[in-house]
């Protein structure tokens, strides 16, 4: 367990640092303090189940601090998903009645929850308005190997939603702002 003055001295020496890690996947200011909050009672709860000592603090620091980011990421996506116009999906089943659009959109949200974790963060990102320059600097790769992985993602995706009787459009660049860009 560490003890609350190791968590005091491994706030002052690293909560600017863990900050601009954040704000940069964040892109709010009140959202990344929030994110830094919870990152520091991640450690604590960590602490108390792990033996934390002072050399990996830093790099346990980062560590939450990815997965909080990712965690509200995830929930920011699920909220505006759920909220999202789906106008731009609509065309994507032949039948476009609002029962026919639910079913499918429900079973895009399966697909996207098998998909792997870099696959799935990239879209959480995407639907969150971020670019593709800063999403590539988010996860560390080059915009163009993203941009590859964008691209077997949604091809993926429309391979399992045809699979499933879904009518999707093969149009390989689309100006509504989807994922093809």
């Amino acid at each position: 367990m560490i003890s609350l003055k190791e968590i005091e001295n491994a706030y002052s020496i690293y909560s600017k640092e863990i900050f601009s890690y954040i704000i940069r996947s964040a892109y709010d200011h009140d959202m990344a303090e929030d994110i830094l909050q919870d990152v520091f009672v991640k450690l604590m709860k960590y602490s108390l189940k792990s033996n934390v000592d002072g050399s990996n603090i830093r790099a346990l620091l980062y560590s939450i601090a990815r997965s909080v980011c990712i965690d509200s990421a995830r929930k920011i996506s699920r909220v505006r998903f759920e909220q999202s116009d789906v106008s731009a999906l609509a065309d994507l089943h032949a039948g476009g009645d609002s029962d026919s659009t639910a079913v499918m959109m429900d079973a895009l949200k399966n697909q996207i929850d098998s998909l792997g974790e870099p696959e799935k963060s990239i879209i959480l990102y995407k639907r969150n308005g971020l670019t593709y320059p800063e999403i590539a600097v988010i996860l560390k790769i080059s915009e163009r190997t993203l941009k590859r992985k964008v691209k077997s993602v949604v091809s993926q995706l429309r391979i399992k939603l045809r699979s499933e009787g879904f009518f999707i459009p093969d149009d390989a660049h689309r100006s509504d702002g989807s994922f093809n860009e």
